[in-house]
C-alpha cells in the first residue's frame, strides 16, 4: 500500500511536470529564460514609450516657452511705445507751456490783429 501511494504521487508530480513544460513541477532554466526576456523586452517597451512621452512634453513645454517670449517680447515694445509717447506728451506739455508764457508777453492788441488776420485767411 505504501508503494502504491508512492508510485501515485510520483506518477501525479510527473504528470504535472509535464502539464507545466517542466519536470516535477519545477521551471526549467529554458523557461525562466523565455520568460525573463518577455518581462525585458516588456520593460524594454514601456521605457522607451516613456522617452517618447517626455520627449513630446519637452517640446510641447518648448513650444509653450516660445509663445511666451513672443508675447513677452510684444508687451515689452507695447510699453516701450507708451514710454515714447507718454515723454512726446510731456515735451509737448513743455513746449505748450513755454508758448503760453511767450504769448502772454505779447500785447493784446497783436494778438488780436493775428486772431483778424487768420480769420480772414480762412474766410477766403
Amino acid at each position: 500500500m505504501k508503494k502504491f501511494v508512492v508510485i501515485v504521487v510520483l506518477a501525479v508530480l510527473a504528470l504535472s511536470g509535464c502539464a507545466s513544460g517542466s519536470f516535477l513541477g519545477l521551471a526549467t532554466t529554458g523557461y525562466v529564460d523565455e520568460k525573463s526576456k518577455a518581462a525585458l523586452d516588456q520593460q524594454a517597451a514601456d521605457v522607451e514609450k516613456l522617452k517618447a512621452d517626455q520627449a513630446a512634453q519637452i517640446e510641447a513645454l518648448k513650444a509653450q516657452i516660445a509663445d511666451y517670449q513672443a508675447m513677452k517680447e510684444q508687451a515689452q515694445a507695447a510699453i516701450d511705445q507708451m514710454n515714447s509717447t507718454a515723454k512726446t506728451i510731456a515735451d509737448l506739455q513743455a513746449l505748450a507751456k513755454r508758448a503760453e508764457s511767450r504769448i502772454s508777453t505779447i500785447p493784446k492788441e497783436v494778438i488780436k490783429q493775428i486772431v483778424d488776420i487768420l480769420q480772414a485767411a480762412l474766410n477766403q
